[in-house]
């Protein structure tokens, strides 16, 4: 086996290359994998701090440089009272916005792991939220083999608003193989199709030297199932990291609000302002299942807890017309919410990070009406993917 403390990428990729095949391997001949055998995940992550500050941020975090861009970070959970180890994660900060981090430890305890990293407070990480509209265009990178269903209500509004507005405050289904897509089209017709979020999908990637199989969940962890080619793994994290970049460029550029001074020139290098102009667009969010209760909706989800982390204050413009203000605690950015019925307008600010709009469209997705869609003016131009509906 390849060294499992490498000195270079080569030697971390050609560890992964063995890893991949044998858990491929392992699951054909045993239907499961050998104790301390398990899959590799990468991790999609946003940021706006160095690499190297992880370790001040968190004491319990120790970075070790490895290669150009690339780190060794030790994560100390030995705080869990049912867990007490060092995890090992490879960071890839080659993008300086979007790192990857990599691990062959079990999918629970690194799951949980990212999480506790990611959801700390100023923390300046972040993950990537994938809307459905992005999760189905995944299933076009590949041969579609699975996906998971999770409605969760229950972790964002209260017992009573479940109660008095939805149908239930859970939903997950997981399928896989051929019946997949005729499950998804039978369920899509149905009045459970506002409830239907896509957490997961799995597609079989086929490249010319191989393939792998991966499961892609909606927060940017990718799960290789299995396969005998880690290039095509790395070549596809670096496909969904672009697909993503792109929806975060097109948020930015359109559709957060500035206003610029206007200047002209009257006579040569003596320029006059002439006022203030508006520049961007709010985001409209279009609802398919409408809000019975503005003011509870509103405030569940700007209760300054996880997995939004958005905290904000509302006020009546309208008796069917709300507003809040509010601070995204993930980087201070503020952002102002105004919600009737069955629409939500998103405004940010023209120095607001796009994440903190694909975060709160995800989520309403995931939590409350999964055929949320943008409005037309609100799509992201020159990016391969739609948010419409």
């Amino acid at each position: 086996m390849p060294p499992i403390e490498p000195t270079d990428r080569r030697e971390l990729y050609e560890h992964f290359q063995h890893v991949i095949e044998g858990t491929y391997d392992q699951l054909l001949e045993e239907q499961k994998l050998n104790y301390k055998q398990n899959m590799l995940k990468s991790f999609l992550v946003e940021t706006n701090i160095e690499a190297t500050t992880l370790k001040e941020k968190f004491e319990y975090v120790t970075v070790e440089k490895v290669d150009y861009s690339l780190f060794e970070v030790l994560i100390d959970t030995s705080s869990d009272e049912d867990d007490e180890e060092i995890l090992t994660f490879y960071l890839d900060s080659q993008d300086e916005r979007f790192w990857t981090f990599y691990s062959i430890e079990k999918s629970r305890p690194a799951k949980d792991a990212m999480e506790d990293l990611i959801m700390a407070e100023q923390s300046g990480l972040d993950y990537l939220w994938f809307p459905a509209q992005l999760q189905r265009y995944f299933t076009t990178l590949g041969k579609f083999q699975g996906a998971g269903i999770n409605y969760d209500a229950e972790d964002v509004f209260s017992e009573e608003y479940i109660d008095e507005h939805l149908p239930f405050g859970e939903l997950s289904i997981q399928s896989s193989g051929q019946g997949t897509s005729w499950l998804l089209d039978a369920l899509s017709d149905a009045d459970l199709k506002r409830f239907m979020s896509l957490s997961s999908v799995k597609i079989r990637r086929e490249v010319e030297e191989g393939a792998v199989i991966e499961r892609i969940d909606n927060n940017g962890r990718i799960t290789t199932r299995g396969g005998n080619d880690i290039q095509a793994h790395l070549s596809f994290v670096e496909t969904i990291r672009e697909l993503y970049a792109d929806l975060i460029r097109g948020i930015e550029e359109e559709s957060r609000i500035g206003y610029p001074i206007r200047e002209i020139e009257v006579e040569e290098d003596e320029r006059h302002s002439s006022g203030q102009s508006i520049e961007g667009t709010p985001i409209v969010i279009n609802l398919a299942n409408t809000v019975e209760n503005l003011k509870e909706f509103a405030d569940s989800f700007t209760s300054a807890t996880k997995p939004l982390r958005l905290w904000g204050v509302g006020t009546w413009l309208a008796d069917d017309y709300y507003k809040v203000r509010g601070t995204d605690l993930h980087n201070n950015d503020s952002f102002t919410l105004e919600i009737k019925r069955d629409w939500i307008r998103l405004y940010l600010p023209d120095d607001a990070c796009g994440n903190t709009a694909l975060r709160i469209f995800s989520n309403i997705q995931r939590y409350y009406d999964a055929e949320a869609s943008f409005g037309e003016r609100s799509n992201p131009k020159n990016s391969k993917v739609g948010l419409t509906a």
